[in-house]
């Protein structure tokens, strides 16, 4: 007897969406697009004898939650997901096997992922197998772009317009006029600053009221040529006061050689005692030792790597090191490499002035309500972060 296909429509920030699932697994994936009853009937012509589920196990409710964190800006996992690959040809498996390894923030294009599966010549077949992906999102085929760095099409229901919705989530920068294209990550040197206040003021009443009366925006990255160091430097500082943690940080050089670097080399020699004598505690001296260990292994990005890596490889890349969260390097991103579109949810004073901006001081957004509020400030979500962290110093100061 054959398994019952179900399908399941849901709202996500972006629209309307759907599943199939046969049993626990998904069989596709229907992208969201504004009209339910378009959607409804793609989903139909896909699958006629399909039915309409409305209530999920676990694991169908999993994948559901995880598509609509995707589209409200909030952390997602695809990973316990089960994908139902039975129908698809062995070729497109292979193409489909290979994609999945490209993550976040990350591109391939055509004739790359060709070579990924051992078939260098293949591009156009590669292609017409990324068109025909019934998992768009859990496949990832909208991080398939040309060489030349230009989107092409997309079939889902959003079009080439969603496709760049999803890349710019990811933390990729792409030009604002056709054709649409993939362009170095964005930064404040080379940014309109005025252009970009103007247009979060358009998206955002309440922000462009703070705006007027708040300090001229002022944020220059600070240079820094080893980003060695400049971990090294946000380990030392975390849960400290700033005057503290630059006491020890200076101790901690003076304790190697009384310049500005320390030989990765030379901290793994340490001994604990000797760099307890700086002021480390137990756990930061592990995580300095963590990160030595990843610059000298070479798994650690130069600068000019950080430069070219998108915000979400440079997230997943740098938080493998032990002591290295998420918060701090999106701090590295905005403040040492500018990047201009970044937002900490988990941010305190980010959530504390986005409560200052809506009147609502008492009332603080979670992290996942500044997540999902923040994607209509893209692509300058860094220029808006620095205007909530005045709020929430101004707020301070009325209270003091």
């Amino acid at each position: 007897m054959p398994k019952q296909l179900k399908l399941y429509f849901f709202e996500t920030e972006s629209g309307h969406a759907a599943v199939c699932f046969i049993d626990d697994a998904v069989k596709a994936v229907f992208l969201p697009e504004r009209s339910l009853k378009n959607l409804q009937k793609r989903c139909r012509e896909a699958f006629s004898g399909a039915v309409t589920a409305d209530i999920l196990n676990s694991r169908q409710k999993n994948c559901v939650d995880q598509i609509q964190k995707y589209f409200a800006g909030e952390e997602y996992d695809f990973r316990r997901i089960k994908l139902d690959l039975e129908d698809i040809a062995e070729f497109a498996r292979r193409v489909y096997e290979e994609l999945i390894k490209v993550g976040p923030g990350a591109t391939v294009s055509y004739g790359q992922l060709a070579e990924m599966c051992q078939k260098p010549g293949a591009a156009r077949a590669v292609g017409t197998a990324v068109g025909r992906n019934p998992l768009p999102l859990l496949i990832p085929c909208h991080r398939v772009i040309n060489s030349d760095g230009r989107l092409g099409g997309f079939s889902a229901g959003g079009g080439t317009e969603l496709k760049a919705w999803m890349l710019r989530r990811e933390g990729l920068n792409l030009s604002t006029s056709d054709p649409l294209r993939v362009l170095p990550p964005a930064v404040f040197a080379d940014t309109d600053i005025k252009a970009a206040i103007a247009r979060l003021a358009e998206a955002d009443r309440q922000l462009g009221n703070f705006i007027k009366k708040a300090p001229a925006f002022n944020l220059v990255a600070d240079e820094f040529s080893s980003p060695f160091m400049a971990l090294l430097e946000t380990i030392v500082y975390q849960q400290l006061t700033g005057k503290a943690a630059a006491t020890i940080f200076k101790r901690l050089l003076h304790l190697f050689s009384g310049g500005d670097s320390i030989n990765p080399l030379d901290l793994i020699r340490a001994s604990d005692e000797e760099l307890r004598s700086a002021g480390l505690s137990g756990s930061k001296i592990a995580a300095a030792r963590d990160l030595a260990e990843f610059a000298v292994s070479g798994k650690l990005p130069d600068l000019e790597q950080m430069h070219r890596m998108s915000n979400s490889e440079l997230i997943e890349k740098l938080t493998a090191i032990r002591g290295i969260g998420r918060w701090t390097v999106e701090m590295l991103l905005i403040f040492k490499l500018g990047r201009v579109d970044v937002m900490a949810p988990d941010d305190y004073g980010l959530r504390k002035g986005l409560a200052v901006i809506r009147g609502t001081p008492g009332n603080l957004p979670t992290p996942k309500e500044l997540a999902r509020q923040s994607l209509s400030w893209q692509p300058y979500r860094s220029i808006a972060a620095w205007y909530l962290w005045r709020a929430s110093e101004a707020a301070g100061k009325l209270k003091d």
